[in-house]
């Protein structure tokens, strides 16, 4: 038998909730195009088609009815008014494209779940009322959406709609030549069979095993584990491996959407019998150097595109994956010999690469943008259904609350691993907001994961694919003049419009939460649990074992100025009982991301006294978008509130110039002034006891004005509580002997004794106190 050689094209997270949906018409053009280019073709995603945003939710709208009948009497070559009661709903548009595109399946990712199971069922399921084509209303999927690691036998909604056999991805479809057939077809299973060329294929598919803690899973639940566990993972997918081979199935392509692009190169070497491994849901860009990139999102590429590596039998195995947001179009080509091993040789830079999903990109490659958005087209489809939704959706763009001079950084390579400006924006305005029902609310922290777009423009200049970021642009149609925050901006940023806690921690609670906030850092990872934050700023290394990553913290006022010192040298200092309160996401409250507040509930709620806003009675204010209680609304109320008459004007800094979150990979600690650690160690050596929250801020801020330590330890001297302890007639032998006991915990030794008799003898007890003090015996025991 002769070699055989497969193209697919290939989407991760394509997320269209917000902007990114405008660039699918060109996504859709390629792909066509590319399609008739291979004998053998198949378009596939790992998951993450959908994603709450005004994009998404505007298919929910009345005005979209039209739109979407046309798109689907387009797609399927009826005559217009066929489809008359085919119906809008929330994520319809973005699913009509991936039935565009004929996709053969598709991976459940943790943002299909985001608003509910029975949103996703409502979404992927049919509605068909009859057996003629006027009664039918939604025809879902057109293909199989697949994960092997969840359960759904305790979910009503889904339930229904899942099969545990592996069958012809055909077998999903639901064709209007047989209505009744189209009503009883399954959505959701772990594998399917693809038939192209005379060849079969097999698919399985894994979802990210934290699924229940980052989304809203209903009775869904992951198989054995809430937490990433590759070789359990690893056994349950390849019962579904065995079963396809145990068909003669001899090509298989696994689609995993596991959040971390690591996590699918540890998968692979535990594997035996899968060939391709489409990485999903870390939009871990795989690019070869001389590459275009989209612009304006500051990624750098993880790795050249693919990745070749191995399984736990030796034989060879292709990872692929590409940026999400509806921006690149992947496209592996690769032949299979006759047993159906990867001839690696055979993928080559000219066939195996990314395309940018870029009007110019699909100009080039059909001749003209004319061609590749002609009449009839799937080109011309995708732009007319994007285009209605685009026109609703600028309604929003003309009601604005205040205005920004700069870009706003909301880029996920950005958000989920540094401070950027729009985190620190959003985190204040949620501050100030939550200030509105207690003034007593110090800190907030949300995670960067509910970030998700930035606020700006980004504006390619010369002809070398340089691109400037400015603020939002102009939209003369909507009203917008340069520089506004609309409420689209907003909706497209904050798409999850979270409900906003207040909540009353311990100060060691405080840090637990701020250690998860960076526990799953590293060089190559983009967690959704990476925290943006205001009144708190923090350093951390990312070297140390999570659990052990803060080095330095302090709660600040809305000036930067410190009025608690959290953290010293990585240890905990002052009361650990003491309270803090908060404000934060509902979601996080909730667990979310992990986010250890419901173990806090469970251990005491009345002490956590957890307060929602939602209910808290708040006024409707000035901004009415978005309900009261939510962090669309505090970032609208803030925007109007502070840059209405000044815009906004913080650009974003590099990661070795942050202030609140400091990476000390990439800078030196400046959380703290110089020798705050040196204060901690006086009050031990002095008074014997851990500084108290007021006293050591007061020295620390002695410290940022020039102080130094020979000033405070004599001010220690001169307090009563010394005077009452060391003071008075002391002797020069019980005073260092107390001091020994005191830092060191142990009697001095005699050589101490006479050394340190001699310098008082001679000098200042300062010297004495801070050499003892400062000593490095001290030091080891304490910070």
């Amino acid at each position: 038998m002769a070699n055989y050689t497969l193209q697919i094209l290939h989407a991760a997270d394509m997320e269209g909730g917000g902007g990114d949906l405008l660039n699918a018409p060109a996504f859709v053009s390629i792909v066509d195009y590319l399609e008739d280019q291979a004998e053998n073709s198949l378009f596939l995603s790992s998951g993450d088609l959908i994603l709450p945003g005004p994009y998404m939710s505007a298919a929910g709208d009345s005005s979209l009815r039209t739109a979407i009948q046309q798109a689907n009497e387009a797609m399927l070559g009826l005559e217009a008014g066929t489809l008359s009661n085919l119906r809008e709903g929330a994520g319809r548009v973005d699913l009509t494209l991936a039935n565009l595109l004929e996709a053969s399946a598709i991976t459940l990712g943790n943002h299909e779940f985001d608003q509910g199971t029975n949103a996703l069922a409502d979404l992927i399921g049919t509605d068909i009322r009859s057996s003629e084509l006027d009664g039918v209303r939604w025809l879902g999927a057109q293909f199989p959406y697949l994960s092997a690691n969840l359960d759904f036998s305790g979910d009503d909604s889904l339930s229904g709609l899942f099969t545990d056999q592996i069958l012809s991805n055909t077998a999903f479809t639901s064709t209007i030549d047989d209505l009744d057939t189209a009503a009883a077809a399954p959505k959701i299973a772990p594998a399917t069979i693809i038939e192209e060329g005379g060849e079969q294929i097999g698919i399985v598919a894994a979802t990210t095993q934290i699924l229940e803690s980052i989304s809203s899973t209903g009775g869904v639940q992951v198989e054995g584990t809430d937490s990433n566990d590759m070789a359990l993972l690893a056994q349950q997918l390849q019962v579904h491996i065995d079963e396809l081979r145990d068909q003669g199935i001899n090509k298989i392509v696994l689609m995993s959407h596991l959040q971390q692009i690591a996590l699918e190169e540890e998968l692979a070497g535990l594997l035996d019998g899968v060939d391709i491994i489409m990485a999903g849901g870390s939009n871990a860009l795989l690019a070869d150097a001389d590459e275009a990139l989209f612009p304006g999102t500051g990624q750098e590429p993880y790795d050249a595109y693919p990745i070749l590596t191995k399984d736990a039998s030796d034989n060879d195995v292709v990872l692929i994956n590409t940026d999400g947001g509806w921006r690149y179009v992947g496209q592996l080509t690769v032949e299979f010999d006759k047993d159906g091993n990867i001839l690696t040789d055979s993928i080559n830079d000219d066939t195996s690469t990314i395309y940018t999903s870029t009007d110019a990109t699909a100009a080039e490659l059909w001749g003209s943008e004319e061609a590749a958005y002609a009449e009839g087209s799937k080109g011309e489809i995708a732009q007319d259904l994007v285009d209605a939704v685009a026109g609703l959706v600028t309604e929003k763009d003309g009601i604005t609350f205040g205005s920004t001079d700069v870009y706003l950084q909301g880029e996920r390579a950005f958000v989920r691993t540094e401070e950027t400006n729009l985190g620190n924006l959003t985190a204040d305005a949620n501050l100030w907001y939550a200030r509105q029902v207690d003034d007593a609310v110090m800190v907030s922290i949300k995670n960067g994961g509910g970030i998700r777009e930035p606020i700006g423009t980004t504006y390619a200049v010369g002809s070398e694919g340089d691109y400037e970021l400015r603020p939002p642009q102009a939209n003369e149609d909507a009203g917008k003049a340069e520089g506004e925050v609309s409420q689209l901006d907003i909706e497209s940023s904050l798409r999850f419009n979270n409900d906003l806690s207040i909540l009353t921690l311990t100060r060691a609670q405080l840090l637990a939460v701020i250690e998860h906030a960076v526990s799953a850092s590293d060089e190559s990872s983009t967690p959704g649990q990476f925290a943006q934050v205001a009144g708190i700023q923090y350093s951390f290394d990312w070297t140390q074992e999570a659990g052990d990553r803060i080095q330095s913290a302090a709660i600040v006022d809305n000036n930067g100025d410190v009025q608690d010192v959290l953290v010293v040298n990585g240890e905990l200092v002052g009361d650990m009982n003491a309270s803090v309160k908060i404000v934060t996401l509902g979601f996080m409250a909730d667990g979310g991301d992990g986010y250890p507040f419901g173990d806090f509930l469970e251990l005491d709620e009345a002490a956590v006294d957890r307060i929602d806003l939602m209910d808290a009675g708040m006024d409707a204010g000035a901004a009415t978008e978005a309900d009261a209680g939510t962090e669309q609304d505090a970032f609208a109320e803030y925007m109007l509130s502070q840059f209405a008459d000044s815009a906004f004007a913080e650009v974003d800094t590099d990661k070795s110039e942050d202030l609140r979150i400091q990476n000390l990979a990439f800078k030196e600690d400046e959380v703290l002034a110089n020798n705050t650690d040196g204060v901690v160690r006086l009050y031990d050596t002095l008074f014997d006891r851990g500084p108290d929250q007021a006293g050591l801020s007061f020295w620390h801020g002695q410290l940022q004005q020039g102080g130094s330590l020979e000033q405070i330890a004599a001010s220690f001297m001169a307090s009563d509580e010394y005077q009452q302890t060391l003071g008075g007639d002391t002797s020069n032998e019980e005073l260092i002997e107390q001091l020994y006991q005191n830092a060191l915990g142990r009697e001095a030794e005699a050589a101490g004794v006479e050394y340190w008799t001699e310098q008082l003898e001679q000098g200042p007890a300062v010297n004495v106190i801070l050499g003892i003090s400062e000593s490095q015996e001290h030091m080891n025991i304490l910070l």
